[in-house]
This record gives structure tokens, C-alpha cells and sequence, in this order.
């Protein structure tokens, strides 16, 4: 998604479309959520009109299966809320940790849905269809919004590489003054060197002089 569309998609950008996912998912719980506890609740209902020895044992794991739904769906809420802390924070970790979180919970469901519906043949219930048609929907909209946090995440990764690799660049950049002023000390005190040497050959060249002149005339 990055090389089709490094702008967003639908009019957002991936920033904001991995905002608007967690938003998503967390209203689509709560309609999941109302949902479920009905079936339960139906579920519960039919099986109390039935007698006990007619219920075998697999027809009794019936309500399990929704209080497994239930329960992935509670589990839920935490991880919307850590997505939109990570998207506040650019911590791509917790993007990845969301994407695999929803791959698990929908394929879960799918596993539950599937039991469910084995279950209910044997405890003489049958599923509602919304519970097919919710799943269904939800599936590929999930799937849409994951693209927009999969897109954010690599992002984040790569400005963060980016800026290490700038980081790096302007520490090798800065330090080189510190040998260029040493070198600058070693030229500026040469001068100083080439002063003090030809001060002492005037010195010894005036010694010189006088002793020539102190010989000649004690000769004379």
C-alpha cells in the first residue's frame, strides 16, 4: 500500500485510517457484543425446553461456544486502545501486536462459528443467520482497515531508520573539528618557533661581533 498509495487511501491518510480502524473495531464489538448475549440467551432458552437426557454431551458445549465469542470480544477493547496509543506514540510494535491480535480473533471465530454450528445439531438449536452474515461482513472490513495500520507501521519503521541514519551522518560530520583544531594549534604555534629562532641567531651573531671586536683590540 505504500507504493500504490504513499498518500492514504479513501481521502486518509494511513495515520489517520489506523485511528479510525481502532475506532471501528471497538463500535463493531459492541454491536457483536448485543448480538451474542442474545444468541446466548436464545440459545439457553431452547435448550431448557429440551430434556436433559435428550442433550448429549456435545449438544451441552453449546453455550461454551458463546462464551468463548464473548470473552475474544471483551479481550478486544485493551488492544483498540493500545492501537490508538501506539499511533500516538509511533510505536510500530503495537501496530503489529493489533494486526496479529484481529488475524487471531476473526480466525477464531471462524473456528467457534463452525463448532457452533456442529453443537447445534446435536442440542437441536439453530444458528441465526446474522451470526453467518456478521461474520462474513466483518471479515473483509477488517481486512480493509488492517491495511491502513500495516501502511502506518511501515512508515513509522522507515522515517525511523531515516532518522538514525541522519543521526549517524551528523555525528561523522561533527567530528572532524576536533582534529582540524588541533592541527590549526600545531600551525599557529610555528610562528612563534621561527620568532624565537632567529631572535637567538641575532643574539649570538651581536656575541660574536663583540668578541671579534673585544680580540682586535687587546692585539693592538
Amino acid at each position: 500500500m505504500i507504493i500504490l498509495c504513499p498518500g492514504g487511501f479513501c481521502g486518509m491518510s494511513p495515520k489517520a485510517g489506523a485511528t479510525v480502524a481502532a475506532v471501528y473495531m471497538i463500535l463493531v464489538t459492541n454491536m457483536y457484543l448485543i448480538f451474542e448475549v442474545g444468541h446466548l440467551e436464545r440459545a439457553m432458552m431452547d435448550m431448557a425446553q429440551i430434556k436433559p437426557f435428550n442433550l448429549t454431551k456435545v449438544g451441552k458445549m453449546l453455550p461454551y461456544c458463546y462464551y468463548t465469542t464473548i470473552t475474544l470480544a471483551v479481550m478486544t477493547y485493551p488492544v483498540c486502545v493500545f492501537l490508538i496509543y501506539s499511533v500516538h506514540k509511533r510505536l510500530y510494535m503495537g501496530m503489529f501486536a493489533y494486526v496479529t491480535w484481529i488475524i487471531f480473533y476473526d480466525l477464531a471465530n471462524c473456528l467457534v462459528v463452525a463448532l457452533a454450528y456442529r453443537v447445534s445439531k446435536e442440542a437441536w438449536f439453530s444458528l441465526s443467520p446474522l451470526e453467518w452474515f456478521g461474520l462474513a461482513t466483518r471479515i473483509p472490513m477488517d481486512c480493509f482497515w488492517l491495511a491502513f495500520v500495516v501502511t502506518y507501521a511501515l512508515m513509522t519503521i522507515e522515517s525511523k531508520r531515516q532518522g538514525r541514519m541522519s543521526l549517524g551522518a551528523r555525528r561523522i560530520v561533527s567530528e572532524p573539528p576536533r582534529f582540524r583544531l588541533g592541527s590549526t594549534r600545531m600551525h599557529s604555534s610555528r610562528p612563534w618557533r621561527r620568532s624565537l629562532a632567529s631572535s637567538l641567531t641575532k643574539s649570538l651573531r651581536g656575541c660574536l661581533v663583540r668578541v671579534n671586536k673585544y680580540s682586535t683590540a687587546l692585539l693592538t
